[in-house]
C-alpha cells in the first residue's frame, strides 16, 4: 500500500465517520424535538389535505348552547411512554370571533404510545351568530411538549353559525353540488329543515371504505330525492314556488 493510498483511505474514513457522527445528532436532535401538526385529510385514494371545517347550530335544539369541534393532529418524532398535553392558538388575521366569548380552546392530548391526536375547540352559541358566520383561524400552541410542524399544516380555519354556513365540500370535485346544484343559502336551510342534517361528509370513492358518518353516493342520491319531493310538495301547497335569497327559483339536479 503506497503511502498516497494510505493518505487517501485515512481521510476517506475520516470522512465517512464524521457524516454518520453527524446523522446520528440530527437523528437524536429530530427525536428529541417533538412537533406537532394538523392532519385532516380526506378519505380519497391520495388522501387530500383539509384546512377548514364548518358547522352549524342550526339543526340542533335551542338547549344546546355548545358544541366541540375536534381538529385531528399527528406528531412528528416517536411515541412516547406517558401522555402529553397540547393546545390550540388563535391566529389573529381574519379571525372574527373572540375567544372566550365565542370559542375557548380545551386541552387535547397525545396518548402514551401514540402518535396522532385531537385539538378539542368549544364553540358557543352566541345571539349575534343568529344571522351571520364567524371565523376562527388557528394554529397549534408551542408547549413544553411540541412545537408547530409541517409548515403546510401548521394553521386551521372553523367557521360557524346558527344560520346555514356554506359546507367546505359543496364546490370541491366530488362535492354536493353533484346532489343538490348550485349552492343558496335558502336551499341549504331547505335542505337541513328536510333532513335535520347540515354537515354531509362524503365517500370520496367506492373503493375506500365508508367511515363513520360519511354518506356513500346511493345514501346521497336517496336524500336528494327526499329534498325534491319536499321541495315539489312545498310548492304545490305555496302560492309562490320558493326560491332563494336572490329570488331565484329553488331547483335541485335531476
Amino acid at each position: 500500500m503506497t503511502t498516497k493510498f494510505r493518505t487517501l483511505l485515512i481521510l476517506s474514513v475520516t470522512l465517512l465517520t464524521g457524516l454518520l457522527g453527524s446523522c446520528a445528532k440530527e437523528i437524536d436532535t429530530y427525536e428529541d424535538d417533538p412537533r406537532l401538526y394538523f392532519f385532516e385529510r380526506a378519505t380519497d385514494l391520495v388522501q387530500t389535505r383539509i384546512t377548514s371545517k364548518s358547522f352549524s347550530f342550526l339543526s340542533l335544539p335551542a338547549a344546546v348552547v355548545t358544541d366541540t369541534v375536534k381538529i385531528k393532529v399527528k406528531t412528528m418524532g416517536l411515541a412516547t411512554s406517558y401522555d402529553r398535553v397540547l393546545k390550540g392558538a388563535t391566529i389573529a388575521t381574519g379571525t372574527t370571533a373572540t375567544e372566550g366569548v365565542h370559542y375557548v380552546f380545551l386541552n387535547g392530548m397525545i396518548k402514551a404510545g401514540q402518535v396522532e391526536g385531537f385539538l378539542p375547540v368549544l364553540l358557543n352559541r352566541t345571539t349575534d351568530i343568529r344571522n351571520t358566520s364567524l371565523t376562527l383561524n388557528l394554529t397549534i400552541a408551542a408547549n413544553e411538549n411540541f412545537k408547530p410542524g409541517v409548515v403546510e399544516d401548521q394553521t386551521f380555519t372553523l367557521s360557524w353559525s346558527e344560520d346555514v354556513v356554506k359546507p367546505t365540500n359543496w364546490d370541491t370535485l366530488i362535492g354536493l353540488s353533484f346532489y343538490f346544484g348550485p349552492y343558496s343559502k335558502e336551499k341549504f336551510r331547505f335542505v337541513v329543515n328536510t333532513t335535520g342534517i347540515s354537515d354531509f361528509p362524503l365517500q370520496q370513492s367506492g373503493r375506500v371504505p365508508l367511515n363513520p358518518g360519511e354518506y356513500s353516493n346511493s345514501m346521497m342520491n336517496d336524500i336528494k330525492l327526499r329534498v325534491k319531493e319536499a321541495l315539489a310538495t312545498y310548492n304545490a301547497t305555496h302560492a309562490v314556488p320558493l326560491t332563494d335569497e336572490t329570488g331565484t327559483l329553488i331547483t335541485f339536479p335531476n
